[in-house]
Parts: C-alpha cells; structure tokens; sequence
C-alpha cells in the first residue's frame, strides 16, 4: 500500500532533498576533497579527488539525513489541536517491492473539508499556512491530494521504522567508511607493497572510504528497517490506521507541526482518531455512521 504524498501549492515539496543532497552531500564531498589534498601534500590527481568526492559525499549526505529528519518538525503554538474532515487518500508508506527501506513507514492520510473543533478561535487558514514559531519562514504552503485535487492538510501516525533507518544509515556509513578506509590501507599500503605513503597508497585508501561508506550505509539502512519493524510489531503499529479509509468521516487530535522538509503544515503525530461516519463508493458520495474508536481502530476488528 503506497502512502498518501500532496502537491505544494506554491512551496518546493522536495526543499529538505535537495538541501541534503546538495548542502550536506556537497559539504562533504569538500571536506573529503580537501582532507586528502592534505594528506598528499597539495598533489592532485583525477584519482583523488574522483573518490574524494564520492567518499565525502556518502559520509556527508547520511550525516545530514539523520541531522534533517529529527529536526525537520517544528511544534506550533498551541501544540495540540483537534479537527474533523473528510478522508481522501489513506495508506502506509511501505516503500518500493524490494526496497522497504526506501519509505519511513508511517500511516499517512489527507483530510478535505477540515474544521477546527480545538481550540476556539483557530481557523482553517492557520492551521494550514501558519509558520512554527521556530521555523523562520514567512508562511507555510498549502497542499493538495495529488489524485483528488482536494485542498488537504496532510496527517499522520509515525512509525519507528523513519528513525531507525536514519541512525542506522548515518552510524553505518560513518562506521563502514572507517572500516573500509583501514582495508584499503592493508590491501594498498601493505599486501601489495607500498610501504611508502605515497598517491597510489592514498588513492587505495579513498576507493576503501567510498566504497566502505556505500556498503555500510546500505547495511545501516537493513538494520534501521528491521529493528523500527520490530519495534512497530511489539506496538501492534500494522493495526493503527487500517479502519481508515478515503470517504470515511474523521475526527481526529493531534501534534500539529511545520514540516520543514516539505514546507508544509501537518498533524504529526496523531494522538486520537474517531471515526464518525464512512461513505459507501468515494468521498463525494453519502455517508453512513460507522463506528467510533481510538487510533484508526475498529473496537472488534475490520468490518466484513
């Protein structure tokens, strides 16, 4: 089940990628050029700057993904708030067949036709475009559900699994650079002779970084995936948000956040979750009473 992305009305939904891959990454790949320069007395050569950059940049873009991801929600005043609307789109983030690490595995959904029920005095305009207090933009974008054209505001129930992998990635890149930089220094400096520390040596040491940080924050990212899964698997996460679906009716009351890596406003995490009535075909049919629960959770489990 793919979960639920929104179109930025007039924001850059992909801001938090491109400073990571472009900031972070790109601070790296200087430092790791810059770093070897150094050891090399000022010699450059293709060779060293080629796994230089590639090396640094690993190490530096799996630093600033972790940095990023713990630090891109920003708290609104007042934290808490409770709104009703319609649901749109409603799913997980499972990630692509094959590549699971690759989503943060949380249960996503779009709300249309929202009104504020806590606290008075808060309107649907804020809650969408309000900035965090700490945020230090002008304003936050609106959104839309990308299928249905909706204006929304995007909420969600987190999963382990987004944190997991951001530390295993970040630890294991860090971890496997060092790893691989000791054996390309055994392999280049010594079994083949080089006791010097000369260019072929270095470069022998820079291929051990890259190719040490690729493997290592790829074995990080597999670690992170499955010790968040196990984590979601004692809390029973699966079950969170299954009730849920596009026409059902919803009150729901949570951490209402800035999301700087998309530069939107959202519910994150969401703490209490009603369901008041759920529409038989798409959202812009009839509604039905259906049930009222907890977090996205029939009482005694799905309808038949």
């Amino acid at each position: 089940m793919a979960g639920c992305s929104t179109q930025n009305v007039s924001g850059d939904y992909y801001w938090s990628m491109k400073r990571i891959g472009l900031g972070w990454g790109g601070l790296g790949a200087t430092l790791g050029v810059a770093a070897a320069l150094t050891a090399s007395a000022g010699v450059i050569t293709a060779g060293i700057v080629f796994w230089a950059v590639v090396g640094g940049y690993f190490v530096g873009f799996s630093i600033g993904y972790a940095v990023e991801w713990f630090s891109r929600l920003h708290e609104q005043n007042p934290r808490t708030i409770t709104i009703k609307g319609r649901v749109v789109c409603a799913g997980r983030n499972t990630g692509y067949p094959g590549f699971p690490t690759f989503a943060d595995g949380d249960w996503t959904f779009n709300i249309s036709r929202l009104v504020v029920t806590m606290p008075d005095g808060l309107s649907v305009e804020e809650v969408r475009t309000r900035p965090a207090p700490d945020w230090g933009e002008s304003t936050a974008h609106k959104t839309l559900d990308p299928d249905s054209g909706d204006h929304v505001l995007h909420c969600e129930i987190g999963s382990a699994i987004g944190d997991a992998v951001a530390i295993g990635r970040a630890v294991g890149t860090v971890a496997g650079a060092a790893i691989g930089g000791a054996i390309g220094a055994a392999i280049g400096c010594v079994a083949l002779g080089i006791f010097t520390f000369g260019i072929a040596c270095l470069v022998a040491i820079l291929i051990g970084i890259a190719v040490g940080a690729a493997v290592g924050g790829l074995a990080g990212d597999l670690a992170g995936w499955a010790v968040g899964a196990i984590i979601d698997g004692a809390n029973d996460f699966d079950e969170l948000g299954e009730a849920i679906e596009p026409g059902c009716e919803v009150s729901l009351t949570g951490r209402w956040v800035t999301d700087a890596s998309h530069q939107h406003n959202e519910i994150h995490d969401i703490e209490s979750f009603q369901l008041l009535e759920c529409g038989i075909g798409d959202s812009k049919e009839g509604l039905r009473v259906a049930a009222g629960v907890g977090i996205a959770r029939h009482p005694t489990g799905r309808d038949p």
